[in-house]
């Protein structure tokens, strides 16, 4: 498949079909490709409701069903002492090109008997080779009593910590941290409460999930991730525009289990935790968050700090940028990221003592987080320590990122 003859048809497709959530544009009482009645409006408007199949909010049954999609492509160049490194060292199953697929998904969502939403994702393979369906990596649903209270059951990913709260289709920078991965569980499969709004700003999650990952549904054979978080907005209390912060635990009862020979295992770690705020105003925002590891099998307790802050020149554009430091209580605790730090010639074993990160970069917004340019740089430094793989470069990255 031609890489960029790829790319550029599905930025054409984005550019018609872009439009996550449901839609709030002004349409009949019903309407839907189904039906051949678009929202009303300018061509934006009608072009964004084309994905969805049926819409009535009169019907007491179904009143949506919709067609959703993402692609994200991403190109990165990067280079340390050791040699250079990049999207284009990852397998030709992953890749246009040199450009990294980094996700290619279509699915359904719909809303049921007013209070429930369903939302399925399925993961396709670049090149349709040698299939065109890959994994499944979301499918739930949802039943909402209100704000204070909703339900959900089905596969999702395990949402510990700030970074994962945010969608892959919202979030800020290419990647996220080095300690958010080495926490990341996956997705999982499971069922969760939250709510929020609770007496002025208090918000809370709960979830319990089977550990172990795999491209479809669970067998229930491993251990099982608890999920809770307790959350306070307090926003009214002061000048700004959004102010809340929130703490996080998660706990896995089987750290390191392997659902099948050399697939992905659970992080190990059997207690993790998460203190963060988060903050804007206007055009300016900032988030901060702590994470601690508690490593088991031979895995060091970990810990670091996080900073997140962006400012908004238009609705447009958007400067964003990163910092990242994070240390082991014993001997290389810290894993390096294998995308892309981790491809270099001279990562060596990818673990150190301490790590630092910062990046910088800016997102320019076609059609909000529907369809967005992204482009920065990232310096990485890792003290591999004894026995450890020493790292010390920059990452340049430029990605197209779309959903409808």
């Amino acid at each position: 498949m031609n890489a960029y003859r790829s790319t550029a048809a599905m930025i054409g497709l984005a550019a018609v079909f872009s439009g996550t959530g449901f839609a709030e544009s002004p349409v009949p009482a019903a309407s839907g490709l189904l039906l051949g009645k678009f929202a009303s409006g300018s061509a934006w408007e009608r072009g964004l409701s084309i994905p969805t199949l049926y819409k009535n909010s009169e019907n007491p049954w179904l009143q949506e069903i919709a067609i959703v999609g993402q692609l994200q492509t991403q190109y990165a160049y990067g280079s340390d002492a050791s040699g250079s490194y990049g999207s284009q060292d990852f397998p030709d199953s992953g890749t246009w090109g040199d450009i990294e697929v980094r996700r290619f998904r279509l699915g359904l969502k719909a809303r049921i008997f007013e209070k429930v939403t369903f939302l399925n994702l399925t993961e396709i393979n670049p090149d349709f080779s040698p299939r065109f369906y890959k994994r499944t990596p979301e499918t739930y649903f949802t039943y909402t009593h209100n704000d204070a209270f909703s339900l959900s059951a089905g596969k999702t990913e395990l949402k510990f910590d700030r970074e994962q709260e945010y969608s892959s289709r919202d979030f800020l920078p290419f990647e996220r941290s080095a300690l958010g991965n080495m926490f990341y569980g996956g997705e999982l499969t499971g069922a969760w409460a939250n709510g929020k709004g609770i007496a002025g700003g208090w918000l809370y999650h709960l979830g319990l999930y089977s550990n172990d990952r795999r491209d479809e549904w669970t067998q229930f054979e491993g251990g099982t991730m608890i999920l809770a978080k307790i959350g306070y907005n307090y926003t009214a209390m002061t000048p700004w525009d959004l102010a809340e912060w929130k703490f996080q635990f998660l706990r896995d009862t089987d750290p390191g289990f392997v659902a099948n020979p050399g697939g992905q295992a659970a992080p190990l770690y059997e207690t993790c935790i998460s203190i963060s705020n988060q903050i804007t105003e206007g055009p300016f925002g900032i988030t901060a968050e702590f994470l601690w590891g508690d490593g088991v099998k031979g895995r060091a307790d970990v810990c670091g700090l996080s900073l997140m802050p962006t400012y908004s020149f238009s609705e447009k554009l958007q400067l964003v940028s990163t910092f990242e430091i994070a240390g082991s209580a014993d001997d290389n605790g810290v894993i390096l990221p294998i995308r892309y730090e981790g491809l270099s010639p001279g990562a060596g074993d990818k673990s150190g003592d301490a790590y630092f990160a910062g990046y910088a970069g800016l997102n320019y917004y076609i059609h909000g987080h529907n369809l967005k340019l992204m482009s920065g740089v990232k310096y990485s430094y890792l003290d591999g320590g004894p026995g450890g793989g020493d790292f010390n470069g920059w990452t340049w990255l430029a990605g197209v990122r779309m959903a409808f």
